[in-house]
This record gives C-alpha cells, sequence and structure tokens, in this order.
C-alpha cells in the first residue's frame, strides 16, 4: 500500500530532483529573480522542467509554444533542450513577467531560442 505520508513524498521529490534535475546557477538566479520582483511562486518544479526538456529532446521538436511565461523557468528547461536552430515562442499577458523572463533568459545564455510574446487582454 503507498505510504500517505506528505513528508516522505517530499523528501522523495528532492531526492529525484537532486538527481534527476540538479539546478543550477541560471536556474537557481531564474527562481531568485522571479521571487525577488515578487511573480507568483508557481514555477514548474525541477522535475518537471526536467520531464519538459525531455519530451523535447525525445519528440524532436524543432518548434515549442508556451502559453503562460511568468520568469521563464520552465522556458530555460525548454530552450536548452530544443536544437540550436529551434525556436520556444512563449506567450505572456504581463509585461512585467515578460521583462523578468527575457532577463532570466538572457542570464541563462538562451535567449537566441526564445521569441517573448507580449500579448494584451
Amino acid at each position: 500500500m503507498p505510504s500517505s505520508n506528505p513528508k516522505l513524498w517530499t523528501k522523495v521529490d528532492r531526492y529525484l530532483a537532486d538527481l534527476l534535475a540538479p539546478a543550477d546557477d541560471a536556474l537557481t538566479a531564474a527562481i531568485e529573480a522571479s521571487h525577488k520582483a515578487k511573480l507568483p511562486a508557481i514555477d514548474v518544479p525541477p522535475l518537471l522542467g526536467k520531464f519538459l526538456a525531455l519530451l523535447i529532446q525525445v519528440s524532436g521538436a524543432k518548434r515549442v509554444l508556451e502559453i503562460g511565461t511568468l520568469g521563464g523557468y520552465s522556458t530555460t528547461w525548454m530552450a536548452r533542450a530544443i536544437p540550436t536552430n529551434g525556436k520556444v515562442i512563449t506567450l505572456e499577458l504581463e509585461p512585467k513577467h515578460a521583462e523578468i523572463a527575457r532577463a532570466n533568459l538572457t542570464r541563462a545564455g538562451v535567449i537566441d531560442r526564445v521569441d517573448v510574446r507580449l500579448g494584451t487582454r
């Protein structure tokens, strides 16, 4: 029978994230910049970022559409996974979020593979 102990699941998740999706300077800085800018704390967890990157790699995708950029954390994962001639198009409604995301993507060295599009309501 599976355990319903949340602390255990948190430990397992942290262990797997450290093992399979370790943070690096750019990813850590993206989370910190988003937090400092008071963006909503709704970034994907590291394992989901790694999973998105894996899906892109195994599918051979050259173009990705992301709806909702926030601070660019998941965008960074996807842009790293796409071929250098590929493109991630990410749509964001909030100018502040798009500005933070562009800075994070530049810091991560993937801005050349990302098109951040600002929308309107």
